[in-house]
């Protein structure tokens, strides 16, 4: 979380050499960042201003083996475990603002797993709006413009303003499920998200990432690198860990 905080915040300095990008011409220029990663161990993040107090349980997470973080963005608890998850950071102005950058990754996303077979859409619930915070797990329902799996949601998203970029990223299914969520708190039945293996059968997560980079490079075009975080980026991860995201204070603070 916190790396994904810093590469939002250095969206404007960052000149395309660092973390993978596509950068815009001028020296000058802002660039979009791309981050891929997955997770050592079954992983619950929350919502940036999701309540978790009195609803999910620290001493139960401990005891089945599961870390919890509180993300940058917002939207409701996902856990991580046989998925990939995405960040993606755009410069705010870039696009034409939230929803419009919004749509563009999703496009994005659709158009990846849709070249590994899987029949997906973006969700088109624009009548039931975004759900409320405390409508339990991010994948009990989709949100309008998600990449959804014969109605079921197969990518979960959220968003966030850091300074001059957008911040998104999300968790791309490949197999399992959230029930895990439902030991940790909140105990009503929901239904399942969409998995790319129950559709396609057993796929690489190296494959579904390539597959994202692609898509990402088509929609947005420009010229992409890899590389390392820069000195001035890895200073900002490590004091946003001490001052933030590895503090009770912050993943307990509602």
């Amino acid at each position: 979380m916190a790396t994904d905080h810093a590469l939002a915040v250095g969206a404007w300095s960052r000149q395309g050499e660092h973390a993978g990008g596509a950068a815009a011409d001028g020296e000058d220029a802002p660039c979009a960042a791309l981050r891929l990663y997955t997770w050592s161990r079954p992983t619950v993040s929350f919502g940036r201003n999701e309540p978790t107090k009195g609803v999910y349980r620290a001493d139960a997470a401990a005891a089945r083996g599961v870390d919890i973080v509180r993300r940058p963005t917002g939207g409701r608890a996902v856990l991580h475990d046989s998925e990939l998850t995405y960040a993606a950071i755009v410069p705010a102005r870039a696009l034409g603002g939230a929803r419009a950058t919004y749509y563009a990754i999703n496009e994005a996303l659709v158009r990846a797993v849709q070249s590994l077979g899987a029949e997906a859409i973006l969700s088109d619930a624009a009548g039931d709006g975004t759900p409320p915070l405390d409508a339990g797990p991010c994948f009990q329902s989709p949100a309008p413009g998600e990449v959804v799996l014969r109605g079921r949601k197969l990518i979960g998203s959220a968003q966030a303003r850091i300074d001059g970029a957008f911040l998104q990223h999300g968790s791309i299914m490949i197999s399992g499920d959230q029930m895990l969520l439902a030991t940790l708190g909140p105990s009503a039945e929901h239904e399942q998200p969409a998995t790319l293996a129950e559709q396609i059968g057993p796929v690489c997560v190296d494959d579904v990432a390539e597959a994202v980079v692609v898509a990402m490079k088509k929609v947005f075009g420009g010229t992409w690198v890899e590389g390392e975080y820069s000195g001035e980026e890895r200073r900002m991860i490590t004091e946003l860990v001490e001052t933030r995201y590895g503090l009770d204070e912050w993943t307990w603070r509602r």
